[in-house]
C-alpha cells in the first residue's frame, strides 16, 4: 500500500474514510468537538447528505433506522458530553435491536480532558454497557485504522452500535495515512457435524416450530427459510417486531411472539416437541408469556421442556439464558443455504400445521375496538392503502399492540420498532428509514405519549421535505401503564395526559395535518394524506377506556 504524498487534517482523513466506506448520509447536531467534522464532510464530499436534526436521541434513533433498512452502519456526529450523553437510550435501543450503527464523538482535546462537566466523563465508563464497543483515536494517522475497526465491529456476530471518540486535537493534528476500505464481517457457517445433529432432531419431531429474528438477513436467505418450511410442513413464528421475515399471507405463517402474543401460538409453542430458533435473541421480550405478563415464560428457563436448537452468529447468545440440546454458531444466511440442503423426510403430526395457521386467521379476525375510532379497522385499511415495500416504524404502548395484530405485512416491506421499550422511537425512525430509501412509503406509528418524546423532530421532516405520514393514537394517556395500573392495582395514577391538538401542532412546523374522531373519516383523510408534497399527520381520538385489543 503506497502513503499519499499530501498530509490531511484528521477532520479530512475522518470525512474520507467515511465517504471511502460507502457512507452518504451522515446525522448531526453541530457542537463544539465535531464542528470539524462537519465542515470536513460538508467541503470534501457533496454526495454525503448532512442532516441536522433537533435533539440527539432522535438523530441516533434515525441513524439506526437508517442502518436496519440499508443493512449497513447508520452513522452520526455528537458533540461533547451533553449532546453525547443524550444518545444514550436510542443506543441501548440500536442494542436490543441488533441494528448496525456508529456514533462519532467529538470530545474535549486530550490536554484538557476531564477538567469540567463540558469535557464530559470517562465516554468509554458510560457507553460501554449499552454498546459493543468504544473505541477513542489517538491520532490522526490512526483515524483510518480504528474507524474500519469499529465498522467490523458493528457489522460482525450480533449487529449493533459502535462508539469512537475523536479528542478535538486530532481533528487538527496533520498526518499522511493512506485510506483503508471496510473489511467483510466474518459469517461463520455450520459446522457440518452440527447440521447432522440437526437431521436427526428434525427426523424425529412431531411437532417441530421454526422461529425466526434478528438482523443481519438478505432475501435470499429468507427465500430459503420459506422453502424449508414449506418442503416439510413447518410452521413459522417470528420474534417480537421482525414479524417482516415472513409475508404474512403464506400458509405456514403462525405468529409473532413478544408483547401482545396470540395465546394459541403461546400454547402451540409450550405444545411442540422441536423449537428451531434462528438468529433470535432468546430474551425477556422475546419470551413474553400470553397476556403480556413478563418475559422468560414462553419457554421454561434455563431448560425448556422442547428440545430446542438455537442458531446465532454470536456465541454469547448461546446458551446464555437457554440450555439448547444443539447449539450452532452461524450467520443466519450461511445458515438458511446449509438449511436448504439438508434432506429432511419426515414430516409433522396431521394437522400440527393446519392448527397454527387456523389459530393465526382467527387471531387477526377477532377482536373488538370499542370506539367511535376502530383501530382494527383504522390498520386493517392503511394496510390495504399502502404497497407491499412500505416501512412501518412504531414506539411503545398499547396502541402499538393494535398494528401488530391487524396489519399484515408483506415480504419486502420493514416494520421497526424498539425491543427496548423505549418511547418516542417512530417519527425519527421515519426520518431515517425516508432518507435512506426515498422510494418507500414511510408510516410512523405513535401513541400520544409516545409521539411527544420526540415530537421535535417534526421540524426535521418539514425542513428536508420528507414525505413520511404520522399517525397519532391519542387516547389522552399512558395507556399500557394505566392497564398495568388498574390490573395490579385497581387505579390508575399519573398517567393522564393533557395534550395539544396534534393536528394544530403538525399544522404549525408546516406539515399537512387533520384532526379524525370517527372511522369514515379515516380513510379520506388517509388519501389526503398520502397526496401531501411533504410530512402530514392524522390525529386518531379515543377514548381513555382503549387499551390493547380483547
Amino acid at each position: 500500500m503506497t502513503l499519499p504524498t499530501s498530509s490531511r487534517t484528521g477532520a479530512d482523513i475522518l470525512a474520507d474514510t467515511l465517504h471511502g466506506f460507502g457512507v452518504r448520509h451522515v446525522f448531526h447536531i453541530p457542537g463544539e468537538g465535531i464542528l470539524e467534522m462537519v465542515d470536513a464532510l460538508a467541503a470534501r464530499h457533496a454526495d454525503i447528505r448532512l442532516t441536522s436534526f433537533r435533539h440527539e436521541g432522535g438523530m441516533a434513533y434515525a441513524a439506526q433506522a437508517l442502518g436496519q433498512v440499508t443493512g449497513q452502519p447508520g452513522v452520526c456526529l455528537a458533540a461533547r458530553a451533553p449532546g453525547a450523553l443524550n444518545t444514550l437510550l436510542a443506543l441501548h435501543t440500536a442494542e436490543t435491536d441488533a441494528a448496525p450503527l456508529l456514533l462519532i464523538v467529538g470530545q474535549a482535546a486530550a490536554g484538557q480532558a476531564g477538567r469540567d462537566p463540558l469535557g464530559g466523563p470517562d465516554l468509554g465508563e458510560v457507553f460501554r454497557p449499552v454498546v459493543k464497543s468504544v473505541l477513542q483515536v489517538g491520532e490522526a494517522a490512526r483515524v483510518p485504522e480504528v474507524l474500519a475497526r469499529a465498522w467490523q465491529a458493528a457489522m460482525s456476530g450480533r449487529q449493533g452500535p459502535v462508539v469512537v471518540v475523536v479528542p478535538e486535537n486530532v481533528m487538527h493534528e496533520n498526518a499522511c495515512v493512506a485510506d483503508l476500505q471496510p473489511s467483510r464481517p466474518v459469517r461463520p457457517a455450520p459446522p457440518a457435524d452440527d447440521m447432522a445433529r440437526l437431521q436427526g432432531l428434525c427426523a424425529g419431531a412431531r411437532k417441530p416450530l421454526l422461529l425466526l429474528g434478528g438482523s443481519g438477513w438478505d432475501a435470499a436467505a429468507l427465500d430459503r427459510m420459506a422453502a424449508f418450511a414449506a418442503r416439510c410442513g413447518w410452521p413459522v413464528a417470528t420474534a417480537y417486531r421482525r414479524g417482516d421475515l415472513v409475508d404474512h399471507a403464506d400458509p405456514h405463517f403462525a405468529g409473532e411472539t413478544g408483547i401482545g402474543i396470540d395465546p394459541v401460538l403461546a400454547e402451540g409453542i409450550a405444545q411442540a416437541d422441536l423449537v428451531l430458533a434462528v438468529n433470535v435473541r432468546l430474551g425477556e421480550i422475546n419470551t413474553f408469556g400470553a397476556g403480556g405478563f413478563g418475559g422468560f415464560r414462553l419457554l421454561d428457563a434455563p431448560r425448556p421442556r422442547q428440545a430446542l436448537v438455537h442458531v446465532h452468529a454470536e456465541a454469547g447468545e448461546l446458551n446464555r439464558v437457554y440450555q439448547a440440546d444443539l447449539a450452532i454458531q452461524a450467520d443466519p444466511c450461511e445458515f438458511a443455504a446449509a438449511l436448504q440442503a439438508l434432506p429432511v423426510q419426515a414430516r409433522p403430526d396431521e394437522g400440527w400445521l393446519a392448527g397454527m395457521r387456523a389459530a393465526r386467521e382467527r387471531f387477526v379476525g377477532s377482536g373488538a375496538c370499542d370506539a367511535p375510532v376502530d383501530l382494527r379497522k383504522v390498520f386493517e385499511q392503511l394496510r390495504e392503502r399502502l404497497p407491499a415495500q412500505a416501512v412501518v416504524t412504531v414506539g411503545a404502548g398499547a396502541y402499538a399492540v393494535w398494528l401488530h395484530r391487524y396489519f399484515a405485512l408483506r415480504r419486502g416491506g420493514r416494520m421497526l420498532g424498539p425491543k427496548s421499550g423505549a418511547m418516542g422511537y417512530g417519527l425519527p425512525a421515519a426520518i431515517g428509514a425516508a432518507l435512506a430509501d426515498a422510494a418507500r412509503p414511510v408510516v410512523a406509528v405513535a401513541g400520544d405519549g409516545c409521539f411527544l418524546m420526540h415530537a421535535e423532530e417534526l421540524a426535521t421532516a418539514v425542513q428536508h421535505g420528507l414525505r413520511i405520514l404520522i399517525v397519532v393514537v391519542n387516547n389522552g394517556g399512558y395507556g399500557a401503564i394505566r392497564g398495568s395500573q388498574l390490573r395490579l392495582f385497581g387505579r390508575a395514577v399519573g398517567t393522564d395526559l393533557h395534550n395539544p391538538s396534534f393536528a394544530d401542532y403538525a399544522r404549525a412546523f408546516g406539515a399537512h395535518a387533520e384532526r379524525i374522531e370517527e372511522t369514515g373519516a379515516f380513510l379520506p383523510a388517509l388519501e389526503r394524506a398520502l397526496d401531501a408534497a411533504g410530512p402530514s399527520l392524522l390525529e386518531l381520538v379515543l377514548p381513555a377506556t382503549v387499551g390493547k385489543p380483547q
